[in-house]
């Protein structure tokens, strides 16, 4: 009985640790960026109105979050059965959408529904990612690899060591965009204007979160059904998610990268909204 006991407790320390590795960098990083984006479009609606958020940075930004979400229910085969990536509607609340419906009893499409609901984050960063590494020529991954480690013996340790690796990497990446003397002058433009169309445009609406969560509930299943069928075989497991981890390191930080700029955009919006009246224009 107590050896039961013992193995229960390892399979729910051995989940816990997985799931650390695999989703808590995105979701906090992902909780971050949602909140600082409502408030810059907020501040940006406030500041130039509606029909000049949209047509000056909503357009792009709106489409790569419906991308997200129209990628990600392709790929989890999901029926897809309209889809409007933008409007210049400024009077109609939904600006974008992807509307689809899936097999309940199917277990792949379920769990899609996790990453469809996430899919503008997931999307919106590799877009920058991409950008980031055209126009800066900055290999994301190359700076994360050789500092990202993971402990195993703790989860706060493990995510710990994942942010503070990050960290470094962050130091490096923002001294190479800001401090070099040969990017020309429009790249820096371009960068900036991506990274606040797309990044004020990483959030997540209710519906999409209320979509991911029994996806988010059913992938922690399936985590913990997988350590209680194979632990007793040794924790390869975590080696496996490690490696997984570590391949997407680049992708956490870009999200940092946009993270720190936008704060900066958003310190600026305040800024210029105490010199200019609110219009709030439709």
């Amino acid at each position: 009985m107590d050896t039961a006991l013992q193995y229960l407790l390892d399979v729910l320390l051995a989940t816990a640790m997985h799931l650390t590795i695999l989703l808590a960098p995105l979701l906090i990083l992902g909780l971050i960026m949602h909140v600082i984006s409502q408030q810059i479009e907020k501040r940006t609606v406030g500041i130039i109105g509606m029909h000049g958020y949209l047509y000056l940075f909503g357009w792009i930004g709106t489409a790569v979050h419906e991308l997200g979400h129209l990628i990600f229910a392709l790929l989890f085969g999901h029926h897809v059965s309209n889809v409007k990536l933008f409007s210049f509607n400024a009077s109609n609340p939904e600006m974008g959408y992807v509307k689809h419906t899936f097999n309940k009893k199917n277990i792949y499409q379920n769990l899609g529904n996790f990453f469809i609901g996430i899919g503008p984050i997931l999307l919106g960063g590799s877009a920058l990612f991409i950008f980031g590494y055209f126009i800066f020529d900055i290999k994301f991954n190359t700076l994360t690899d050789s500092n990202l480690k993971i402990i195993n013996s703790s989860v706060t340790q493990g995510v710990r060591d994942v942010f503070f690796s990050l960290y470094d990497a962050l130091m490096y990446t923002l001294k190479s965009i800001l401090q070099n003397n040969e990017i020309v002058w429009w790249k820096y433009l371009l960068f900036f204007y991506l990274l606040f169309a797309i990044g004020s445009s990483i959030s997540l609406s209710k519906s999409d979160i209320k979509g991911s969560f029994s996806g988010l509930l059913l992938f922690v299943a399936l985590i913990l059904l997988f350590n209680l069928t194979t632990l007793w075989m040794g924790d390869f497991a975590t080696t496996i998610f490690t490696t997984i981890s570590n391949v997407v390191s680049g992708f956490y930080l870009i999200l940092m990268v946009s993270i720190v700029f936008n704060l900066g955009f958003l310190l600026l919006l305040w800024l210029i909204g105490l010199l200019v009246p609110a219009k709030n224009k439709k």
